[in-house]
């Protein structure tokens, strides 16, 4: 009898220690999954600002010293804080992308300058098209980007850089 309580106590200390790992590994996918959302709208968030770059930007008149086009060119533009969440929480100061799977990501832009100088115009120059044939100057972008997971708890921050002609 005394040898069966024995071995039932033990049994059931490895029952309990099988669920604790359990209840870890549910934890750590859980996270997992939550990561993987955010960065996938993230990078849904990236497309986004590209896009916007390509589609609505003709000349980066609009980039000043606040708002979600930043101009970083300017020495006295204080540039934001990435890893600040009131920041993010300013629908001021940053754009809503296209929600991927009920999670929104928020980028916003900053305009970095001139993407090539003019003597390296011409080593990307294709069928006698380069700034000698009426093509405008390239400028560079900075989008970062902000997303959480579907629960709040996990996030994910990208940065991207992108040149265009004007």
């Amino acid at each position: 009898m005394l040898l069966a309580l024995v071995l039932l106590l033990v049994l059931s200390l490895l029952a309990v220690s099988g669920m604790q790992g359990s209840l870890m590994q549910e934890r750590m996918s859980s996270a997992q999954r939550e990561g993987t959302l955010a960065l996938e709208a993230a990078e849904s968030g990236a497309r986004d600002a590209e896009r916007y770059i390509e589609d609505n930007l003709v000349n980066v008149a609009d980039f000043g010293a606040t708002g979600p086009f930043i101009d970083a060119t300017d020495e006295d533009v204080e540039r934001p804080d990435p890893h600040d969440p009131d920041f993010w929480a300013d629908e001021d100061q940053t754009r809503t992308g296209d929600a991927v799977d009920g999670v929104t990501p928020r980028y916003y832009i900053e305009y970095l300058g001139e993407g090539f100088e003019p003597e390296q115009r011409t080593d990307g120059m294709i069928t006698g098209y380069s700034h000698d044939t009426g093509a405008g100057s390239s400028f560079a972008f900075r989008t970062v980007i902000r997303a959480t997971g579907p629960s709040g708890s996990g996030q994910r921050l990208i940065e991207v850089y992108y040149t265009r002609r004007l």
